[in-house]
């Protein structure tokens, strides 16, 4: 039941996530408002953008995945690991941040002693590869 609450629960945010992006999805455009600002300051088309958060179980992980204009992960809580292919696994803590650039593959998820919640910010398509085996996650941890 708590699985249902928490997938209902992404949707509505990825909906709401849709709707305030921009005229793509037809709503209106953000308009700096220039008494908030110093200089001109202008936004730009967000369609390509997806803002999600996330909460992984001890030892949940995605699979290896780039997206094709990069990735901003934010640790909220817990630890996260993560590795791109062909390096040393990493951990980063609350209120750090993990970016990978456009078109690198890697993975990311929680430590085998505890929960993570991330707040993911993606750019562009994303292209999901193979899973990640226990081995590889393993030896990530294993790296400083």
């Amino acid at each position: 039941m708590q699985r249902v609450v928490a997938l209902m629960g992404l949707l509505a945010l990825a909906g709401a996530s849709l709707a305030w992006s921009g005229a793509e999805q037809g709503g209106a455009p953000y308009v700096p408002d220039p008494k908030n600002f110093t200089g001109k300051v202008t936004s730009g088309p967000t369609a390509d953008i997806r803002v999600l958060r996330l909460t992984f179980e001890p030892s949940a992980r995605t699979n290896w995945h780039s997206h094709a204009g990069g990735q901003t992960l934010i640790v909220e809580k817990g630890t996260l690991r993560a590795q791109e292919r062909g390096g040393a696994g990493r951990q980063f803590g609350a209120n750090q941040t993990y970016v990978t650039a456009p078109g690198v593959l890697h993975w990311h998820g929680a430590t085998p002693d505890g929960p993570l919640t991330q707040v993911a910010v993606s750019f562009g398509e994303t292209t999901w590869g193979d899973k990640v085996g226990d081995d590889v996650y393993l030896a990530a941890g294993k790296t400083k």
